[in-house]
């Protein structure tokens, strides 16, 4: 076996495990507005399972409904929750996981718009992302919710659920009144370490009182809060200790708060390496002898087997990768990593969403959240036409051919992959490429015919006689009627990260959304003296918040020029004349031009497309431009309407 380690069996307390990979908790959105699991959640689950991990962790799951922080979470408040929580323990043993549950209570992470009614926590101290001041708890209160951890635990173990993990990271209530950065009480339950670790030391009481000293307990901590004045790995060292003399059976080792989200530590973005936390959780392994978690950003078997044969950890949790293929562990087990769908990191399909208050989605993986609707069987095979090469015409045309359909797929220039290659250009974005390369392997591994370098007309969708068609025919650069767009010194950033133009001298780049921060950045990482220029008060606000942070951070070191509330009136042979909101008109010497405004959906051709073929869709940029995540999704629910 290629990782022996990884996939030898291992245990937690009581508990036996096939191999060590871990499925950490990911809040998805996926139950009902109760908090209990859906069909779609229990199918989720399933087909997770069905991959071979080893341990199946639930969401963060509320204790009681003033806990809650996502609108469609999964809840362990009550026992009308248990049925559906049966059915997950039950899918998971079926294939042979084992499956635990993890136990929280938001506190001041949340809002009242989710819980309806003031947020609570250690101290009336607003979280600095949600921005919605709690009311302090009194120490009647706090009993009650250490009895809710004993109760939902009791529940847990009721449901058949073979463990239970104590949420005490990531900012939320027990880790509140862990830190002098959110707990600035005078009581029992503040200003000493001792008095700060009451409350998570009460909750094991209550939870071990509740199961049993046999039932396994994980206990998922923050080695590093990341903010001033905020828990650092030394203080959470020692609160590791003392986990381990309360009787817990294993640690859970993550990073970071709410407030210090945007550093791309806590759910890593592409800007931030691989493993980040393996460090935290070797630390914390000097420090016990039960077993240690690590999480974030272990995307590849090689980088799992290595942290554990160093002995950084015991296991590797994956988390976003198993949302991105579910058959992650069977792959690695086979020898087989090449073959994984990996996750690229891009955080538009999951986090991004889940902040939104949305349902979770995998950019490369369709299927995630949707095993319900793609586990139904084809009815007859279809001659289908897929045009366009793009992530949204590859993804349609990959689905279509597993599912039996017979497809066709033209692309008009002579590589498939659209705007991957542009999006993978700029500095630490190299993981669409890696999606690129994926989704041609797959497309090469199917019978799919590839038309490369031609433009389809009506009369090759005549001529194939299809039963239905794909159009995915991506978006065209917005160029915007501006005296002096045509000069010779105004170029294009798709072009530009597409290696057909290059830039020269000093650079303007117009437009400050994200495709103009990452042009901008892309430029001055070359010498270029680079000047951002955007019409509104905000750059790159589209971007998720971790990617945007830092790539802000990252122009600011490059000396990046950034003029917001700024109009382009004109493009002159030598620079562009502008209006600013402060200083009026000013004249901006550039010897380049770089327009980045935006895409307007190149959509034509599928309208006109409708009147050879009975069955078209238009998916992706062509419908309406937007993120990869959206013309994916579309191009797998497409082959479903065919």
């Amino acid at each position: 076996m290629k990782y022996p380690k990884l996939f030898s069996k291992a245990k937690i307390g009581t508990l036996k495990l096939k191999n060590r990979l871990v499925m950490p908790p990911m809040v998805r959105n996926y139950a009902d507005e109760a908090g209990k699991a859906t069909d779609r959640y229990i199918e989720h689950i399933n087909r997770i399972a069905f991959g071979g991990a080893g341990l199946l962790i639930l969401e963060a799951s509320h204790v009681n409904l003033e806990g809650r922080g996502f609108l469609n979470q999964l809840g362990i408040h009550s026992d009308s929750c248990l049925p559906g929580l049966k059915k997950l323990v039950k899918v998971a043993h079926d294939h042979d996981a084992a499956i635990a549950i993890q136990l929280y209570h938001a506190g001041r992470q949340t809002h009242s718009s989710v819980t309806g009614k003031k947020p609570v926590a250690p101290s009336a101290i607003p979280c600095p992302v949600m921005q919605d001041k709690p009311r302090a708890l009194t120490q009647k209160e706090i009993q009650k919710i250490v009895k809710d951890f004993g109760k939902a635990a009791a529940r847990a173990q009721k449901a058949g659920f073979d463990a239970v993990e104590i949420h005490s990271a990531h900012g939320y209530l027990i880790q509140q009144f862990l830190s002098p950065y959110s707990n600035t009480r005078t009581d029992s339950y503040g200003g000493s370490f001792e008095n700060r670790m009451r409350f998570l030391l009460e909750i094991m009481e209550s939870v071990q009182k509740n199961v049993g000293a046999t039932f396994p307990v994980i206990v998922r901590i923050s080695g590093e809060e990341m903010v001033e004045g905020g828990l650092e790995i030394k203080e959470m060292s020692k609160v590791a200790e003392l986990l381990e003399s309360a009787g817990a059976d294993a640690v859970h080792v993550t990073s970071g708060n709410y407030g210090s989200y945007a550093e791309g530590h806590l759910i890593p973005p592409m800007a931030i390496k691989d493993g980040i936390n393996i460090p935290l959780a070797k630390a914390i392994k000097k420090k016990v002898k039960i077993p240690v978690i690590a999480v974030a950003k272990i995307r590849t078997p090689e980088l799992a087997e290595k942290t554990l044969k160093e002995g950084s950890a015991d296991f590797i949790a994956i988390g976003r990768s198993l949302l991105a293929d579910p058959d992650w562990p069977k792959k690695a087990k086979a020898g087989q990593a090449k073959e994984i769908n990996q996750c690229i990191a891009c955080n538009q399909g999951c986090i991004s969403r889940l902040f939104a208050g949305q349902d979770v989605w995998c950019t490369v993986n369709p299927k995630c959240g949707r095993e319900i609707e793609f586990g139904k069987q084809e009815q007859s095979p279809k001659k289908l036409l897929v045009i366009g090469g793009g992530p949204g015409g590859l993804t349609a045309a990959i689905i279509a051919a597993e599912r039996g359909h017979q497809v066709t797929l033209y692309e008009e220039s002579d590589k498939l992959g659209g705007q991957l290659s542009a999006a993978a250009a700029p500095p630490h974005r190299e993981d669409w490429e890696t999606f690129r390369k994926s989704l041609i392997r797959q497309v090469k591994a199917l019978p799919i015919e590839v038309i490369l370098d031609h433009k389809c007309t009506l009369e090759d969708a005549k001529a194939g006689k299809f039963d239905a068609a794909i159009v995915a025919t991506g978006s065209k650069t917005s160029v915007p009627k501006i005296s002096g767009v045509e000069n010779s010194n105004v170029i294009l950033a798709r072009d530009l990260f597409e290696g057909k133009v290059e830039a020269k001298g000093k650079v303007v780049v117009v437009g400050g959304g994200c495709m103009g921060a990452q042009t901008a950045e892309y430029l001055a990482v070359k010498n270029h003296e680079v000047t951002l220029v955007e019409l509104t008060e905000n750059i790159a606000m589209e971007a998720p918040t971790d990617d945007r942070h830092l790539l802000l951070g990252r122009l600011e070191k490059l000396e990046v020029k950034t003029m917001l509330k700024t109009k382009v009136l004109k493009i002159q042979p030598d620079g562009v004349l502008v209006h600013t909101h402060e200083q009026g008109k000013r004249h901006l010497p550039a010897d380049t031009v770089v327009l980045c405004l935006g895409s307007k959906p190149d959509e034509s051709f599928g309208y006109k497309l409708k009147f050879a073929i009975n069955n078209v869709q238009i998916i992706g940029d062509a419908k309406d431009a937007r993120r990869v995540t959206d013309a994916v999704a579309e191009g797998g629910l497409a082959v479903l309407g065919v």
